[in-house]
């Protein structure tokens, strides 16, 4: 009996130990939760200041960020890219907002033309403006800018689809009249020296069959002319198509020239600036600048020819300037973005012709 009573207290002593160290354990669990309490608060703490600098997102959302994609970095497409920029920054600005521009050319490449809309999509382009090289690519333009919600808007050269309607928001010149205005001017030119009966004069027309915007040009001349004379010099009328570049003019011009030697003055008519010179500099080389004459279209490198002194065998210019295409297209697409102002579906600037006499009082001039 008394080795039973001994063993149940020493049983009863071994619970009591057990309850007393469970209840030390229950005692400290509090600190514990409170330094779990605390680690939260300091965390949370930390966390304040990604919640101060939503300000500056909605800044950066305040940055137009816009590409300029052309064709080539002639004279007329950076000052139409200059005056883009500007237009668009006197809209931007007064409403808080800031414009990254980046001009770029393709350098008359399509591909590289299709690489640099991927890259401003990469980019989060706000908007694409473009002059495509090549118009047949103007679907693939407009399909992809559709495909990633970034808007494109063409310039000179419309976005067109197989049967040539314009598929996306276009600036740039009143082609037809401008080169009727051309025409006309080359007609009165003819009869008042005496090119129509003679012989050794001839008429040429530099085209660019390719481009949708320059054929109207073209088509404009040739009305003019035919209004004006009929088909006077139409034994002596001749055609050098070319792409765009003035290299390509100079090919096309010169060819037409070498082969056709009885013709010692060329009346010569074409759809672009770079027509213009490449045709002038195949007559100087054929020695026949002093007696033939050359009606540019466009108007910015001679502009520049001319303060040189280099009035040469291009006498006269229908001038339009890329300035005002650009400034129209620049204000058009910040009240676009910043305002939703709806784009307008065509934009035509018209011509004014012009020469060496009064080219200070009409052409437009980026400020020095």
């Amino acid at each position: 009996m008394k080795k039973f009573i001994a063993l149940l207290l020493a049983a009863l002593m071994v619970l009591s130990l057990v309850a007393c160290a469970s209840q030390t354990e229950t005692a400290e669990e509090p600190a514990a939760a409170e330094t779990t309490t605390e680690e939260t608060k300091t965390e949370e703490t930390a966390e304040e200041p990604a919640a101060a600098e939503e300000p500056a997102a909605e800044e950066g959302d305040k940055d137009l960020n816009i590409y300029g994609i052309y064709k080539s970095d002639g004279a007329y497409f950076v000052n139409e890219g200059w005056s883009l920029e500007t237009a668009m920054k006197e809209v931007a600005e007064p409403a808080g907002y800031t414009v990254s521009w980046h001009y770029l050319s393709c350098d008359m490449d399509p591909e590289k033309c299709m690489s640099l809309v991927e890259n401003a999509i990469a980019d989060k382009a706000d908007a694409i403006v473009i002059c495509v090289p090549d118009q047949t690519m103007s679907i693939s333009v407009v399909e992809r800018c559709d495909e990633a919600g970034v808007p494109v808007i063409a310039v000179d050269d419309g976005l067109i689809d197989a049967d040539g309607n314009k598929i996306a928001p276009w600036f740039g010149i009143d082609a037809y009249n401008i080169g009727y205005a051309a025409g006309e001017w080359a007609a009165d030119y003819a009869k008042e020296n005496g090119l129509i009966d003679d012989e050794s004069a001839g008429l040429l027309y530099m085209t660019m069959s390719t481009v949708s915007s320059c054929v109207p040009r073209t088509e404009g001349e040739k009305q003019a002319w035919a209004d004006k004379l009929g088909d006077a010099m139409s034994d002596r009328t001749f055609e050098g198509d070319y792409e765009t570049t003035m290299e390509l003019a100079y090919n096309a011009a010169s060819s037409v020239i070498t082969a056709n030697p009885q013709i010692k003055s060329w009346l010569v008519m074409v759809p672009s600036e770079n027509g213009a010179l490449g045709a002038g500099s195949a007559l100087e080389e054929a020695g026949l600048a002093e007696t033939s004459c050359v009606i540019d279209l466009g108007g910015d490198e001679m502009i520049n020819q001319w303060d040189a002194g280099n009035y040469s065998v291009v006498r006269v210019c229908a001038y339009f300037s890329g300035l005002v295409v650009g400034r129209e297209a620049g204000t058009a697409i910040a009240n676009y973005l910043i305002n939703g102002t709806e784009l307008p579906a065509e934009y035509a600037t018209p011509a004014e012709m012009m020469d060496q006499t009064n080219y200070n009082d009409i052409a437009i001039r980026k400020p020095e």
